[in-house]
């Protein structure tokens, strides 16, 4: 399955790009748009070329529903009693659903996920609830053409307890909906990677048990440079952003302000799993370490130009291209099996070890490829099991 884009502030511009075609999908966002500004959004899409079965997912965004949040209050389905209902109440969730499904019934979208908010702890009668609210959008829905898609929000750390990713698992396919969109929640801030391997192993275990024990297709939200091991495990599609709050999903989220994230310009480097700085491109370069990948990457491309003629010059949104176009691209080889991951992760740490015996720094401090020795113990020790 292809990969989706994670729409977030002023992120249309990026649908139309020649170069990012083969995202096949979004996951659209009301938080960042009104209603009429969403539907002139997927219609745009809608009529460019090739893009008639772009695959339109709409993510209810209420996970944190009594913080303010850009645009959702404005839309009809916002429960106007939200600060003072008893959201523990099934009736309460059958109230918001009945008021979602006609809401985004209007709009040319192929799938909703079911609403769903982000608890404190994660006990088996919350994972319960969450998958009696997926089954009243499904009955919402049925007849209407819309996929619907029961949102299951995990957190990381709830999967290090053996054999807890099976019991949520076991859980979750209990649902009537026609797939999963699956938000991992964890502490780790957006730009840094995650290292847990417990953490790791059972986000994996979770994935393999969804899709292939229960069949369920996993579309998994909010990811980054990870989405490689989601993919490894048999995530069906991964989503990604352009900004780095839209590729790690975490609580500090709700106060950032609406404008999406940073603006430093950085650089994912397949060779090293890992996203640089301007400074950083140089000293790699210089080791004839860039990957090859980049050769087909046209921002790749243009970025190398620039800091060829034009160093110092500001590239931070050819920078998100760059990164998006290169999400896409090995997605799809992940998918078609021309990627290993194992090799990918081992070949990777080797890179970072003959930089390391060089003596070649990056210029932030913590970006050393540490993570790559978690990241391939976990994927080891999922395989094993």
């Amino acid at each position: 399955m292809p990969a989706y884009h994670q729409m977030g502030h002023d992120s249309e511009n990026l649908l139309l790009e020649p170069g990012l075609a083969a995202f096949r999908g979004m996951i659209v966002s009301p938080v960042n748009y009104s209603e009429p500004d969403m539907n002139a959004q997927i219609a745009a899409v809608r009529a460019d070329d090739g893009k008639a079965d772009f695959d339109v997912v709409f993510d209810p965004q209420l996970y944190s529903p009594r913080t303010e949040r850009g645009c959702l209050r404005d839309w009809s389905y916002f429960p106007s009693d939200v600060d003072t209902a008893d959201r523990s109440a099934d009736v309460w969730w059958q109230t918001l659903v009945a008021a979602i499904a006609p809401a985004v019934g209007g709009l040319p979208v192929n799938a909703i996920c079911s609403p769903a908010e982000v608890p404190r702890a994660y006990p088996d009668a919350y994972f319960a609830q969450t998958i009696r609210v997926g089954n009243m959008l499904a009955d919402a829905v049925r007849g209407t053409g819309i996929r619907p898609l029961q949102t299951a929000i995990v957190g990381l750390a709830e999967l290090t307890t053996p054999r807890r990713a099976l019991a949520v698992a076991s859980a979750i396919s209990a649902t009537k909906c026609e797939g999963v969109y699956l938000v991992f929640v964890g502490s780790t801030e957006p730009r840094r990677e995650l290292a847990h391997v417990e953490e790791l192993k059972g986000a994996m275990r979770l994935i393999h048990a969804l899709s292939r024990e229960a069949e369920l297709p996993v579309l998994v939200g909010f990811t980054s440079t990870d989405a490689v091991l989601w993919k490894a495990a048999g995530a069906s599609s991964v989503a990604t952003g352009k900004f780095f709050n839209l590729r790690r999903f975490t609580l500090s989220r709700f106060e950032e302000p609406g404008g999406g994230g940073g603006q430093l310009p950085y650089w994912v480097e397949e060779a090293l799993l890992a996203f640089l700085r301007e400074s950083d491109i140089t000293r790699v370069q210089g080791r004839s370490m860039l990957s090859p990948v980049h050769d087909s990457n046209p921002y790749s491309q243009r970025v190398l130009k620039q800091l060829a003629e034009q160093p110092g010059k500001a590239w931070v949104a050819q920078g998100w291209r760059q990164f998006m176009h290169w999400f896409a691209d090995v997605e799809g080889r992940i998918e078609n099996g021309t990627v290993d991951v194992r090799r990918m992760l081992r070949e990777s740490e080797v890179n970072w070890r003959d930089l390391e015996d060089a003596d070649v720094l990056m210029e932030e401090q913590r970006n050393d490829g540490m993570w790559l020795r978690a990241w391939r113990r976990a994927l080891a020790e999922y395989m094993q099991h």
